[in-house]
């Protein structure tokens, strides 16, 4: 999420109400002030909500028309772009898409940071625009080329970014340390302002009321573990495209990510954030090793002894959702790559049921973490959850399928579409409650498939309009097989 930093000034007549504003900082008042009832709306009434956002937005925009050079108005424009962008119920009361509204945040911080270059907060925010653009690029297996190689240049740039940020922080840290305070000439100043109450006119004090001032948040070891984590999540990302777009970059991404780690290793002693930075640094470790299995630069015996280590640190995991549900990507992410190598370089019969076999385990311990996750209490994005249950359940399935004919797929094939059918209903039900509008379509949708697969294809005529983006989506994730393909296109004909 981008940061935030709102100006504040006090309660005065506005001088200009009647006209509109008419100064840059009447501009500002006037966005923040619409912005405090979109906050006000936002839980409650997501339309309402945006309307009071846009109006701000608008009101920062026609400020900035009259005054370009105002890094304010640029600055609150673009972070508020920004954090509407990562709300799925406030974006879908605008006309725009994501990546429409992420394009528009990105010019916006562009300015931002062309007006004020080594402002900490816009360099960091700028890098989280960039991150979430690449991550719209890379969604889906299916994904073109040259979307992916947009997707590790906006990843590239993101990180350059983020290391300016932290440099500018480790400056001002640095500052802030150095600087020694006077406090008993602080307070003779005080004194001596006090005994001399009238030596300001009443238009010099209104002038004073009348100033603004950023409210500039002192940098701490955890603003520097902000921007490190930032960095290591980025990092992640970009091992998965260095496989197709670069592979000799793999060494590369070992000698940068060792400092970034011993970095966060570092900070994080000065915080209470140990299961934070360990996660991410597991999701790392696990995603360069995924990495170098499928570049050939580790056996799948090492891969997973990297796993079991990248998690087998002393957080409980019965205590953090978001740990099981990684952990569990981290298995299913696993198993995938298996499949990828076997297609890709046809194994010895005798060794497949032994690479069956390691499939079958990751993918029931991913379900177990997933399970135990949606028993915590006060669980986020239930709806997600269900949905990566139904696809580890599919998964299971298809190793019944040729090439595998794996036997515990097989022996269980009615039990596993089952599963899978009810986790997705699941789904679809915590989505209409969250109001989590694309998590509901998407779960009905691949309810309706999985119901056709037991021979029911009264749901699957239902959405007849929007299945076969569904059944393509399915295919390129390894959840449905060619077999399974043909008869649902049988039945839809």
């Amino acid at each position: 999420m981008p940061k935030r930093q709102l100006l504040r000034a006090n309660k005065l007549k506005e001088k200009h109400a009647q006209l509109g504003p008419q100064t840059a900082n009447e501009y500002l008042a006037a966005g923040i002030e619409a912005e405090e009832g979109g906050e006000k709306w936002r839980a409650g009434d997501a339309a309402k909500s945006s309307r009071f956002f846009m109006r701000a937005i608008d009101l920062y925009k026609a400020g900035l028309e009259r005054f370009p050079d105002s890094f304010d108005l640029a600055y609150n424009k673009a972070r508020l772009q920004y954090d509407i962008s990562q709300h799925p119920r406030l974006l879908a009361q605008l006309p725009t898409s994501t990546n429409d509204l992420l394009e528009l945040a990105l010019k916006s911080h562009r300015l931002a940071l062309k007006l004020k270059q080594d402002n900490a907060d816009v360099l960091f925010n700028t890098a989280q625009v960039l991150t979430s653009l690449g991550e719209l690029r890379v969604e889906g297996s299916s994904t073109n080329p040259a979307e992916r190689d947009d997707a590790l240049n906006k990843f590239q740039e993101a990180m350059e970014l983020f290391q300016r940020c932290l440099a500018v922080q480790e400056y001002q840290l640095n500052e802030a340390q150095s600087m020694t305070i006077d406090v008993p000439m602080a307070d003779s100043l005080a004194n001596e302002a006090d005994d001399h109450p009238n030596t300001r006119g009443p238009d010099s004090q209104c002038r004073e009321e009348e100033q603004w001032a950023s409210i500039i948040e002192p940098i701490t070891s955890d603003a520097l573990l902000d921007t490190t984590i930032a960095q290591i999540e980025t990092l992640t990302m970009i091992c998965g495209l260095i496989i197709s777009q670069d592979p000799a970059g793999l060494p590369w991404l070992e000698d940068y990510s060792r400092p970034l780690l011993q970095r966060a290793t570092s900070l994080v002693e000065e915080t209470d954030r140990g299961q934070e930075v360990s996660l991410s640094v597991a999701n790392f470790k696990c995603a360069f090793a995924d990495t170098a299995f499928r570049t050939g630069r580790l056996d799948l015996r090492s891969y997973q002894e990297e796993l079991k280590f990248a998690f087998g640190t002393d957080v409980d995991p019965l205590s953090s959702v978001q740990w099981l549900c990684d952990r569990a990507d981290a298995y299913i992410t696993l198993t995938a790559s298996i499949g990828s190598t076997t297609q890709s370089a046809s194994p010895k019969e005798d060794v497949l049921p032994q690479l069956n076999d390691v499939q079958w385990k990751y993918l029931t311990k991913a379900l177990a973490d997933l399970t135990a996750a949606t028993k915590l209490p006060n669980v986020p994005n239930l709806a997600k959850i269900h949905l990566r249950r139904g696809d580890c359940e599919l998964l299971r399935y298809c190793l019944g399928k040729a090439p595998s004919f794996y036997k515990q797929a097989i022996q269980n094939t009615t039990m596993l579409l089952r599963n899978a059918e009810i986790y997705y209903r699941g789904a679809a039900k915590f989505a209409k409650v969250e109001m989590a509008g694309p998590e509901e379509a998407e779960a009905l949708n691949r309810e309706a498939v999985v119901s056709s697969l037991n021979g029911d294809s009264g749901k699957l005529m239902t959405y007849m309009d929007r299945i076969m983006k569904t059944i393509d989506e399915m295919r390129d994730e390894g959840l449905l097989m060619t077999e399974d393909i043909d008869c649902l296109a049988q039945q839809l004909t």
